[in-house]
């Protein structure tokens, strides 16, 4: 779910990314993010995410709660990817009955009925529409996914991304060790400096990469504390594509918003369905 400039102005770090020079960029306006940030050069920006620490501010990041005693079979037969268990997260792929591609969110399963789910591109405004399709379908008096509650999140917590091999670190100086933070593939509430944030360590970034989920009245005063570590660099949407589609082979074709059809085969390579089928969609892509 992107964010146009008349939201960007007023999303809560703002005045931050003025301050540290941020540049907004009307037609390429991704998140609430600044294309870059004046006073470093793109290079510098990528740099950190390979040698030190890119901070980015995801706030317009579509986020979604399923919840409830059907959330699980509809997560489950919506989202391609490996079931989760309590405390996973990992990237699967949402496809509609016709076989098309809607979307490719970080789903994390943060309770026994409770999923979260995020995507930063424009394909996610299709997440929460199709999901209250599926949760309505019913068939001869039953419904398969009765009692699953769908709730538009984006705006309850604050998402900032830590990514480069300094990530652990810079966040571990919060808790009170590493085997506080969640490992790579996994989900947990952690304490930083006594803020309850719900922190995601996705997997296969190339390194440390954590998801931060922050309450709104803490968001300033954590990313201020985040950039007072002198390895963390504030990076802008530019860079963070360029690093996006480096490591993530899928990503590019998700900003096409064209229909999108992609082979079974291929979302189970990159890691994105299940072998065995069982989900919406992998008949018509002869999974």
């Amino acid at each position: 779910m992107s964010a146009s400039m008349s939201n960007v102005t007023e999303a809560l770090l703002y005045a931050e990314h003025l301050l540290l020079g941020g540049i907004f960029d009307d037609e390429e306006a991704f998140l609430a993010l600044p294309a870059q940030y004046g006073a470093i050069e793109e290079l510098a920006e990528l740099e950190a995410f390979d040698h030190g620490c890119a901070l980015a501010d995801l706030q317009g990041m579509g986020a979604l709660l399923v919840s409830g005693n059907g959330a699980q079979p509809l997560v489950t037969s919506a989202c391609a990817n490996e079931q989760l268990a309590v405390g996973e997260c990992r990237f699967g792929a949402v496809v509609t009955g016709d076989g098309s591609l809607a979307s490719v969110p970080l789903v994390a399963r943060t309770g026994d009925n409770e999923y979260l789910l995020w995507d930063p591109t424009e394909r996610g405004m299709m997440l929460e529409p199709w999901l209250g399709f599926l949760a309505d379908i019913e068939q001869d008096g039953f419904k398969p996914f009765d009692g699953a509650v769908i709730e538009d999140v984006s705006d309850s917590l604050v998402p900032l991304l830590l990514w480069g091999p300094d990530a652990s670190s810079v966040i571990g100086d919060y808790v009170a060790g590493k085997s506080a933070l969640p490992q790579p593939g996994q989900v947990r509430s952690v304490n930083l400096d006594r803020i309850a944030c719900l922190v995601a360590n996705i997997a296969h970034m190339g390194s440390d990469c954590y998801l931060v989920m922050v309450p709104p009245k803490a968001a300033r005063v954590l990313w201020r504390s985040f950039l007072s570590f002198t390895q963390v660099v504030p990076v802008g949407h530019r860079a963070l594509l360029r690093k996006a589609q480096t490591r993530l082979p899928w990503f590019d074709r998700l900003l096409d918003g064209d229909r999108l059809e992609i082979s079974a085969r291929q979302l189970v390579r990159w890691g994105l369905a299940r072998t065995d089928g069982g989900y919406v969609g992998a008949r018509a892509l002869g999974a």
